[in-house]
Formats: structure tokens, sequence, C-alpha cells
């Protein structure tokens, strides 16, 4: 391994031993339990969020509908579907987790890093790294920066979320 390892393994938390699980194309036991973990995280906010709106909406629909309001009664319906929807992007992402797990491969990309910056709205910024045809993965500013453009690296992802677990230069 190169230089730029270590950087990469403290920027994307993971080890020499979960580097060699993911080279032989499976997760390791460290980064399973670290999907499972982000995914409780992810949960727990969701659950918070869709029971507040759930409260907002009734409180709202309740108004609306005393008030003979049809404003206080739209904006009810929307955060209900908008409600749905984050239940049905947790059912997604739970999916996803399930398959990584049940499946328990990874995918190896390799090429040349293009390390790419998207800003929208002059304000919110995204972090990629693009490898060869493997497709853009969004990583955090800390990981972003762990990499060199130009260089050629090998990435390991899950199978079905596609998170990116652990990298190396070649």
């Amino acid at each position: 391994m190169s230089l730029q390892a270590p950087d990469l393994m403290t920027a994307l938390g993971f080890n020499a031993d979960d580097l060699a699980a993911n080279r032989a194309g499976s997760l390791s036991t460290g980064q399973a339990a670290r999907l499972r973990k982000n995914w409780r995280r992810q949960l727990t906010v969701s659950i918070i969020l869709v029971i507040v709106l759930m409260f907002v909406a009734t409180t709202l629909l309740f108004l609306g509908q005393r008030n003979d309001s049809g404003a206080l009664t739209f904006v009810g319906m929307a955060i209900t579907v908008i409600n749905g929807v984050i239940v049905g992007v947790g059912a997604q992402s739970y999916l996803r987790l399930s398959g990584d797990l049940r499946v328990g491969s990874v995918i190896a990309t390799s090429g040349v890093v293009k390390r790419v910056v998207r800003v929208a709205s002059g304000r919110a910024t995204s972090y990629v790294i693009r490898v060869g045809d493997g497709g853009d993965v969004n990583v955090s500013k800390v990981v972003f920066n762990a990499f060199e453009e130009g260089q050629r690296y090998t990435l390991y992802r899950a199978a079905a979320s596609k998170a990116l677990l652990s990298a190396e230069s070649l």
C-alpha cells in the first residue's frame, strides 16, 4: 500500500482486516456492524420525524376542518404525503441494508480518480469521487480530501446500498 492508505483508512474508518475481507469480495464483521449502526441511527431520526410530522399534519387537518380553511387542510395533506415519502425512503434503506447483510458481497471498482465538487444554489456543496465507469460516489469532505486527483484506486462498496466501505491506491 502507498502512503495514501493510512489517510484513507482514517477518513473511511476501516482497518487492514476490513480491507482484506473486501479484497476477498466480502463484508467484514466490523463493516456489517457499522452498516447496522448507521441504519439504526437513520431509523431513529426517521421515526422521530414521522411522529412529529404526523402530529403537525393531524393538527393542521383538524384546524382546517374546524375553521373551514382549505389552505390548512391542503398543508396538512401535503405534510401527510411528505410523511409517506419519508416512510418509503426508510423502507428502501432497510431493504438495501438487509440485501448488503444477506449477500455479504462487496463490489470493487478500479480506475483513475476524478474528484468533483458540486455546488447547488451557491451554498449546498457535495463532494463526489468518480472512478472509471463505477459511477459517482458521494463522500464527506474528509474522504474527498484523502483521494489524490488522477491517481489509480480501487473502491470497495457494499453490493446493495453502494456504500463506500474501503479504498486503496494502486
